[in-house]
């Protein structure tokens, strides 16, 4: 028996068309990571430290601030805040020094935590709506 080939002849990989619309899905996913970045990047945002699941200190991270944070509940910790508007522990007597290690934060969502003296440094963006009659859905 002759074996028949089942591909047609001629057949092109890619159409014009095709380009267009790949060129056009990779635009569009672009567009939405650069509004995600630009948007979790800007605003005013605020490193709130707490200790034992009790905030302590809510530090504004200002553009062109640099200052060191020492706390009463543990003096042997110390957070900086950089000049670029991030924050990072830069000192723990902790054995492992995980939180050193952690290096700086400063976009809202991220945080660090020193677990053996049980400090935590959470990054917040602040809503500066004007006045306080914005409406909460979630309650």
């Amino acid at each position: 028996m002759k074996k028949i080939d089942q591909t047609p002849r001629g057949r092109i990989l890619f159409r014009p068309r095709d380009l267009f619309v790949v060129l056009a899905v990779l635009v569009i996913a672009g567009l939405f990571v650069w509004a995600g970045q630009a948007r979790r990047g800007g605003g005013d945002r605020v490193a709130r430290v707490y200790y034992e699941d009790r905030l302590i200190r809510e530090i504004e991270l200002i553009e062109g601030l640099a200052e060191d944070h020492s706390f009463s509940e543990n003096p042997r910790i110390l957070i900086r805040q950089y000049e670029d508007g991030t924050v990072a522990f830069v000192e723990s007597d902790c054995p492992d020094r995980v939180c050193v290690r952690t290096g700086r934060i400063g976009r809202p969502g991220e945080f660090a935590a020193c677990v053996p003296n049980r400090f935590l440094i959470v990054i917040a963006g602040v809503d500066k709506t004007e006045g306080d009659d914005h409406v909460d859905l979630i309650a």
